[in-house]
């Protein structure tokens, strides 16, 4: 990725008339770096957005924000069925700089060529201090390509009685809060797979995939939980 240094890109404050806790749509198109930060931590307000670091896998495996989906620019006309469903939804690009010719802006351009109506551009990894984080975050149309794959092992963080009444084919449950010991030998015995955990809006299971990822998994985080998505489930 190449940076431009000398362009400056005055950045808008966030339209949030209420505070981020409240569901309100992103009125402008470039995002600061406090702002976006305040989405990201504001478990209600991130569910509006769908963010997307649009660096390299490399860059993004390196440290990210903790919503963020990975799609890198050069793969992203190829990979758009990962989108559907946000044409009209509000949408974050960002990557390392966010002057003109960086490729978050190279991102929006073509997002907004084809039909997405709230492509918004914030500030990158480099130009403001973002609290970032190691473990992937994948969208339903994400999983949903993979979840069926051997090498995946789908770590439901509901509640047993929730998991009990209904999940995802081959689950296994580690509800939220229960300690990572007890589940030690199912999962040392699944080391090599990649580890996805969901729950009802992915904010349970985003703290066990950073659990997990800083003991060594390859742990994904499902953003769309079964509050948001119509999973295939059985008893």
């Amino acid at each position: 990725m190449k940076f431009f240094k000398n362009i400056v890109v005055p950045f808008a404050l966030l339209a949030l008339f209420a505070g981020c806790s409240q569901s309100q749509a992103v009125s402008q198109e470039k995002i600061s770096g406090a702002d976006l930060a305040k989405i990201e931590a504001d478990n209600k307000a991130k569910e509006n957005y769908l963010v997307i670091d649009v660096r390299s896998q490399n860059e993004y495996s390196e440290g990210h924000l903790k919503h963020a989906i990975n799609i890198p620019v050069g793969e992203l006309e190829s990979r758009l069925d990962e989108l559907n469903g946000y044409q009209d939804k509000d949408i974050i690009v960002y990557c390392n700089q966010s002057g003109e010719n960086s490729n978050s802006a190279k991102a929006k351009k073509i997002l907004d060529s084809k039909g997405f109506k709230k492509v918004n551009l914030a500030q990158g990894v480099k130009e403001y201090n973002y609290d970032l984080y190691k473990f992937a975050s994948i969208n339903a149309a994400q999983f949903n390509k993979i979840s069926s794959n051997p090498d995946v092992l789908i770590i439901d963080v509901r509640k047993k009685e929730d998991y009990e009444n209904a999940h995802m084919k081959g689950a296994i449950n580690i509800p939220d809060g229960e300690p990572i010991e007890n589940y030690k030998e199912i999962l040392n015995a699944n080391k090599d797979k990649i580890l996805i955990s969901h729950c009802y809006s992915g904010n349970r299971s985003a703290k066990l995939s950073e659990i997990l990822q800083k003991e060594g998994f390859k742990a994904y985080n499902l953003l769309d939980g079964t509050k948001e998505h119509n999973y295939e489930l059985v008893k």
